[in-house]
C-alpha cells in the first residue's frame, strides 16, 4: 500500500495544474414547431393513425396498411413518449429542392428511438423513418455559415 500512495504522490507532483477540459460544443437549438411536429408524428405512429394530409405525394403512396401497421407495432413496444431530443439538422442529396430534414432521439417509457424528419418547401412530410441507432455515416455535417453572415 505504501507504494501505491507514493506513486500517486509523485504523479501529483508532477502535474502542478488540473488538465483543462475542453470547451463544450453548443447544443443544437431545436425549432418548437417542428418540436411539436416530431412529436406528433411519433406518438401518432405509435397509434397506427398516419393523417396521410400532412405527407408529400411520393411519401403517401409507400404508406401502405401493412406498413403503418407494422411501424406501429414496433414502436408501441417502447412505450408511451417521455421526450423528444433535437439531436440536429439532416441534409440528404436525394431531398427535393427547399427540403429540410431534422433528427430527433424520441425517448419513451421503455426505449429510445431516432427519427428522420424532412419536410418539403411546402411543409409537407417528405421522408420519415425510424431508427434505433444513429448512423452518423448518413448524417452530413451542415457547413458553417461564410463570417460575413455569422
Amino acid at each position: 500500500m505504501p507504494l501505491l500512495f507514493a506513486a500517486l504522490t509523485v504523479t501529483s507532483a508532477a502535474r502542478p495544474h488540473a488538465t483543462p477540459t475542453p470547451s463544450p460544443s453548443p447544443a443544437p437549438i431545436a425549432d418548437p414547431a417542428i418540436t411539436k411536429l416530431a412529436r406528433q408524428q411519433s406518438v401518432s405512429w405509435q397509434a397506427g393513425i398516419v393523417n396521410q394530409q400532412l405527407y408529400a405525394a411520393q411519401v403517401t403512396e409507400k404508406l401502405s396498411d401493412q406498413k403503418v401497421a407494422d411501424t406501429s407495432r414496433a414502436l408501441g413496444q417502447l412505450g408511451a413518449l417521455t421526450d423528444a431530443v433535437f439531436i440536429g439538422p439532416w441534409i440528404d442529396p436525394s431531398f427535393p429542392p427547399g427540403a429540410r430534414g431534422y433528427i430527433f432521439q424520441m425517448r419513451c417509457q421503455s426505449g429510445n428511438i431516432y427519427l428522420w424528419l424532412a419536410l418539403d418547401s411546402q411543409g409537407k412530410i417528405a421522408t420519415i423513418f425510424f431508427k434505433n441507432r444513429l448512423d452518423t455515416e448518413t448524417i452530413t455535417p451542415t457547413p458553417s455559415p461564410p463570417p460575413e453572415q455569422r
